[in-house]
């Protein structure tokens, strides 16, 4: 069963089979969480919470879902619907405490070297979550999907909008990245 396309799967969960969903889920979960979680850092309960409000929302809603070869593509945008949501919700609420963010790490690059070669893995991967950061929230979002394996045409479906502007806004998000990254000073990131 785990060969199965999505909409066999989808078939058979609504003819009964219990079976057919789990391995719809499993196949789509840790994609699902990792761009969900990504869109939302620091906060992992808040991701968690719309992890868990996306699946049941399309256990709801599969039967209204028309087949047309881009399951993943309906699932992301349940996801990316609730996240919208839940920002909403958030703006209204005020914030009671505010987080620092960690400082980074220190970092001394030879002149002219590019300034992420002498880090660690650790740093670098901190260095590269900072700066996804800093990306404009449909870049970042590119990004964060791409970073799952979602094709191209799945993200233009996600973010209703042209293949082009998807590949357009992974192209601005790559050279903002790099400049970021470039820019490494002593104690972090410049802006």
């Amino acid at each position: 069963m785990e060969k199965l396309q999505d909409s066999a799967l989808i078939k058979h969960y609504l003819d009964g089979n219990g079976y057919a969903f789990e391995v719809l889920y499993n196949r789509y979960r840790v994609r699902l969480f990792g761009y969900l979680n990504g869109l939302l850092p620091h906060q992992p309960a808040e991701a968690e919470d719309i992890y868990q409000q996306t699946w049941l929302k399309v256990i709801a809603r599969l039967t209204e879902y028309q087949d047309q070869g881009c399951f993943g593509a309906w699932l992301f945008r349940i996801g990316r619907n609730l996240l919208i949501d839940h920002v909403r919700r958030q703006k209204r609420q005020p914030q009671l405490l505010e987080i620092d963010r960690e400082e980074m790490p220190e970092i001394s690059a030879a002149p002219g070297t590019e300034p992420w070669r002498t880090m660690d893995e650790s740093e670098l991967g901190n260095a590269i979550r900072k700066a996804v950061e800093t990306l404009s929230p449909d870049q970042k979002e590119v990004f964060l999907l791409r970073q799952e394996g979602v094709s191209f045409k799945e993200i233009a479906e996600i973010q209703q909008c042209s293949l082009n502007t998807a590949l357009a806004r992974m192209q601005y998000a790559l050279k903002k990245l790099k400049k970021q990254l470039v820019s490494i000073d002593q104690g972090g990131l410049i802006q």
